[in-house]
C-alpha cells in the first residue's frame, strides 16, 4: 500500500522560469521578425530558434541539466588527445540517418504526404539538412564520449542497419523506433501549425485588435494559440540526452496511440469532420446576438482564460513537450493545480467558442452537437487515462499523481465522479520506496 503523499508534489523535472525565459524569447522573437520581411519557412524556423534557444542555454549553463543523473552523462571534458571511438560513432550515425531514410520512404509512399499542406516541412527539411547533418555529427562525438552506456538506442539501430541485427538489443530498438514514430508523425504537423499561426499573427495590424472586444478575444485566442504551438512544435526537435529533454519511455499501448492520433490530421479528418462534427454556423458571439451585455464580456473573458491556461500547461514542458512520451514529469504551473491542465481548458474552451448547446434551428440539434462534443471530450479522457497509465510507469509521476489526488483544486470531484480517480499501479509503494 502506498504512503501518504507528502505537502508537496516531486520536483518538476524544469522550472517555471525556464518556460518564462522561453516565452520571453518567443515574444522577443515576434517583435522582431515583424520589422523583417522573411519567407514564411524561414520566419517558422527563427520564430522556434528564438524561443528554443534561451531555454536551452539556460537549461545548460545555468541549471546544469547535462549534469542530472537522468542523462546518464559523466565527464564532459573536451581534451583534443581523448581518443574518438570512430567506429561506435559512425554506427550511431548510421542509426540516425538510416532512421531518417525510413521515414523519408514512408512520407513518399503514403499519399498524405504528398498533400501542398506538407510542402513548408518538405522546403525546410531541403534547406537546413546541410547544418542538421553537421550539427548531428558533432553532437555524436561528443556525446559518446560522455555516455555512461554508450551502447545507446542509435547504437543498435546503426547495427541493424548495417546487418547485425542478432546482436542488438531488441528493447532499446523498440524504443528508439516508436520515438522516431512519434517524431516523424508530429513534427510537420506542429511545424506548418506553428508557422500558419505566426504568420497570422505577424499579418495582423495591431490597431485593430483595439476596435472591438471580439476582435481582442480573437487576437488573444490567436495569440495563446501561437504560445502553445512554439512549445509543443521544438519538443519534437530537442530530444536531446545532453539537455535532459530525451525520450525516457515512450508510451507502447496500442489504444493509447489510437486515441491520440484520432485526434490529429489526416484520422481526424474521418472521426471529427464526419462522425463529431459539433459545430455549425454559430458561436458565442451569436448566442448573445454580438449585444453588450454584461455576460458577453464574462463569457469573452472565460475564453481568454482557458486559451491562456491552455498555453500556461504546455509552456511548463519548457523544451520537453511531446505525445505519447515521457520526457521528464512535470509538476509545476498548472500541472500542481491538477492533471491533464492542458486537456481539461482546451475542452472547456471548445464548450465556450462553439456553444454546442446553443442552436438557431432547433433544441434537438443542440442537443445533437452538445452530444458529440462529449463525444470529442470523452477521447481526451481516455488519452488521460493512457498517459497515467504509461507515466505511472515512472515512481515520479506516481508520488505526482497520489499528491494532486489529496491536493488538486477538482479533488471534490472524485466524491462525485470516481472514475477520474488516480488509481495507482500494483507495487507503486515499494516504487517510490525505491
Amino acid at each position: 500500500m502506498a504512503s501518504k503523499p507528502p505537502s508537496q508534489p516531486p520536483r518538476s523535472v524544469t522550472s517555471q522560469l525556464t518556460a518564462l525565459i522561453g516565452l520571453a524569447g518567443f515574444l522577443a522573437t515576434l517583435l522582431l521578425l515583424r520589422q523583417l520581411e522573411l519567407p514564411k519557412t524561414d520566419a517558422t524556423v527563427v520564430g522556434m530558434l528564438g524561443t528554443a534557444l534561451p531555454m536551452v542555454l539556460w537549461e545548460l549553463f545555468v541549471l546544469k541539466a547535462h549534469r542530472q543523473e537522468a542523462t546518464g552523462l559523466q565527464g564532459f571534458g573536451l581534451r583534443l588527445s581523448e581518443q574518438v571511438n570512430h567506429g561506435r560513432v559512425a554506427t550511431k550515425l548510421t542509426g540516425l540517418w538510416g532512421t531518417i531514410g525510413l521515414l523519408s520512404v514512408a512520407y513518399w509512399i503514403f499519399p498524405e504526404y504528398q498533400r501542398d499542406f506538407y510542402d513548408p516541412f518538405w522546403e525546410v527539411c531541403r534547406d537546413y539538412s546541410l547544418a542538421f547533418a553537421c550539427i548531428s555529427f558533432v553532437y555524436f562525438v561528443l556525446i559518446d564520449r560522455w555516455m555512461k552506456d554508450p551502447e545507446d538506442e542509435y547504437f543498435n539501430a546503426g547495427r541493424l542497419f548495417l546487418g547485425h541485427g542478432k546482436s542488438t538489443d531488441r528493447a532499446r530498438l523498440k524504443k528508439h523506433f516508436l520515438g522516431w514514430l512519434i517524431k516523424g508523425f508530429f513534427l510537420p504537423l506542429m511545424f506548418i501549425y506553428f508557422g500558419n499561426s505566426i504568420s497570422a499573427l505577424l499579418g495582423r495590424d495591431l490597431a485593430d485588435i483595439t476596435r472591438s472586444f471580439t476582435a481582442f478575444v480573437a487576437f488573444m485566442s490567436r495569440f495563446a494559440t501561437g504560445i502553445d504551438l512554439a512549445f509543443v512544435s521544438i519538443g519534437y526537435v530537442l530530444t536531446l540526452r545532453l539537455t535532459n529533454s530525451h525520450i525516457r519511455s515512450p508510451n507502447d499501448l496500442f489504444w493509447g496511440w489510437a486515441v491520440t492520433l484520432l485526434m490529429y490530421v489526416p484520422f481526424f479528418s474521418v472521426v471529427g469532420n464526419r462522425y463529431l462534427d459539433y459545430k455549425d454556423d454559430t458561436n458565442w458571439i451569436d448566442m448573445f446576438g454580438g449585444g453588450d451585455s454584461n455576460w458577453f464580456y464574462v463569457w469573452g473573458c472565460a475564453i481568454i482564460f482557458t486559451k491562456i491556461m491552455w498555453a500556461w500547461s504546455n509552456l511548463s514542458f519548457g523544451i520537453r513537450f511531446s505525445n505519447l512520451t515521457n520526457r521528464g514529469i512535470i509538476t509545476n504551473g498548472p500541472f500542481r493545480l491538477m492533471r491533464h491542465p492542458s486537456y481539461f481548458f482546451k475542452n472547456i474552451s471548445w464548450w465556450l467558442l462553439a456553444v454546442p448547446f446553443y442552436s438557431v434551428e432547433s433544441y434537438e440539434t443542440a442537443l445533437q452537437h452538445s452530444i458529440l462534443m462529449v463525444g470529442i471530450n470523452l477521447i481526451y479522457f481516455a488519452r488521460a487515462k493512457a498517459e497515467e497509465k504509461h507515466l505511472s510507469e515512472d515512481p515520479v509521476y506516481v508520488e505526482y499523481a497520489l499528491w494532486i489526488e489529496e491536493h488538486g483544486v477538482l479533488r471534490w470531484l472524485r466524491h462525485y465522479m470516481p472514475f477520474i480517480r488516480y488509481v495507482p499501479p500494483a507495487g507503486a509503494g515499494s516504487m517510490r520506496a525505491a
